[in-house]
């Protein structure tokens, strides 16, 4: 784009001496390279053979030009220092946060055993990580430690990293899968369920300021050894290349290629008929549609419905999605974004479970017209219960919303006015009741 405008002689100055001041501090003004902490046990730290999935993934950032840096408290592997070749100019530093044998808990608050070797705080008073690829929990499951409490033990290690970073990025892995031959079905179990509660946990601790993202390190990974492992349990070349690509490509996700939808919020409760999904953009770049896909497992998800986006735009847009197929326990949702040239990202997730509520009633009459006045009825509300009703076209887009309160027996009625909604024909009618919401269709023919 050609911009054509006028100065005078005293702008042109202004513009030099800007200019001039730019070239002389561009170096201080440049951004420090992204320091990457690699946090886990053997599958993270490697032996002098197997280096980790770290020596590729290194190679792969250089490739991709990012300026980066691993730190650790470390440069050690099990066994010594592996001798690794320098690649385009860059010496490998191996620092890294990866010790042998160590579960989660011990990584937070050190090992009996190793006392020398400190804990997670100890090491983050050396650096200040502003990504952390998190890959624990190996040992716990084969430890036959109790799964929430190794879930806990992860959330724990969150916290105490933002203590050090409030702004740090969390790639939280699915553990890599283990050779039931090797270690037994009960562990392969125990690992399956642990993985299970991964989605759950990052939804959780995921915020604006510090996301926290799922990692499917287990997909396409073979644990029989001499295909993806030396072992059953520690990756050989080939695993660490599937390990390093899933690492590289949630890295790129966040770093390299900006999404085309600016995501505020995604989030979902239960309702009296399924699942109520809604979602609120702060802006959109050639933005398609949305996919809302739901998964049993956290794992594997499937398409359940499609929302179309609004293109371009800077302004704040909302969305919501009923499933009104939802299944009794918890289910797990996602969005897949598609701008108009098929490229894809992907939303947290968010975990939901469903409970039937037959108490609460809500009632709308008639629910089609032609323009006359609408009547909503609530009953079985707390006395003075406050609520929210909102008005949202059949595409999941917010066009009316108003605060609501119960009247002293915990009943509500309110007349809305077809002829103030836009010129859509079906419209979905939502209110939402601390952790309910309860829906019902509406048409208008105008």
């Amino acid at each position: 784009m050609i911009l054509s405008l006028r100065f005078s002689r005293r702008y042109l100055y202004k513009a030099f001496l800007l200019l001039l001041i730019f070239s002389i501090f561009a170096p201080v003004l440049q951004a420090a390279p992204l320091k990457i902490m690699t946090l886990g046990n053997s599958i993270t730290q490697g032996n002098t053979e197997h280096p980790s999935y770290r020596y590729p993934l290194w190679k792969k950032l250089i490739d991709a030009e990012i300026d980066f840096e691993y730190v650790g408290s470390h440069n050690v592997n099990s066994g010594g220092i592996p001798n690794l070749p320098d690649y385009k100019g860059k010496k490998y530093t191996n620092l890294n946060e990866g010790h042998w044998g160590w579960r989660a808990d011990q990584l937070l608050r050190g090992h009996n055993t190793e006392r020398n070797k400190g804990k997670l705080s100890d090491w983050l008073e050396g650096y200040t990580p502003d990504m952390v690829l998190l890959h624990a929990g190996s040992n716990d499951v084969m430890q036959e430690q109790p799964v929430d409490q190794t879930i806990k033990e992860l959330e724990d290690i969150v916290r105490e990293i933002r203590k050090k970073n409030p702004g740090v990025t969390i790639l939280l892995a699915k553990l890599i899968p283990v050779w039931r031959e090797k270690v037994g079905q009960p562990t392969v179990d125990r690992l399956y369920a642990f993985n299970a509660q991964i989605p759950a946990l990052a939804n959780k601790l995921n915020t604006a300021q510090s996301p926290v993202l799922v990692v499917e390190q287990p997909a396409n990974f073979d644990p029989t050894p001499g295909a993806d492992t030396w072992d059953g349990i520690h990756p050989n070349a080939s695993g660490e290349e599937k390990m390093a690509q899933n690492w590289f490509e949630a890295i790129a996700s966040e770093i390299i290629v900006p999404l085309p939808v600016e995501l505020h919020s995604f989030q979902g409760i239960a309702t009296e008929s399924g699942i109520q999904l809604s979602w609120t953009t702060a802006s959109e770049e050639d933005n398609h549609y949305f996919e809302v896909q739901r998964s049993q497992d956290g794992a594997n998800f499937n398409a359940i419905g499609q929302v179309k986006g609004a293109g371009t735009t800077s302004l704040k847009q909302t969305y919501t999605f009923e499933d009104t197929a939802a299944l009794a326990g918890t289910s797990y949702y996602r969005l897949r974004q598609v701008d108009f040239s098929d490229e894809q990202s992907y939303s947290a997730v968010v975990a939901v479970t469903y409970t039937q509520d037959e108490t609460v009633s809500m009632q709308l009459y008639p629910t089609q017209t032609q323009g006359d006045p609408v009547t909503l009825k609530m009953s079985a509300l707390q006395p003075q219960e406050k609520f929210t009703i909102g008005i949202y076209t059949l595409e999941g887009k917010l066009v009316k919303a108003f605060e609501a309160e119960a009247d002293g027996q915990g009943n509500y009625s309110e007349l809305l006015h077809p002829g103030d909604l836009q010129n859509a024909r079906l419209y979905m009618v939502r209110a939402a009741t601390g952790d309910r919401v309860y829906l019902r269709h509406l048409m208008v023919d105008l």
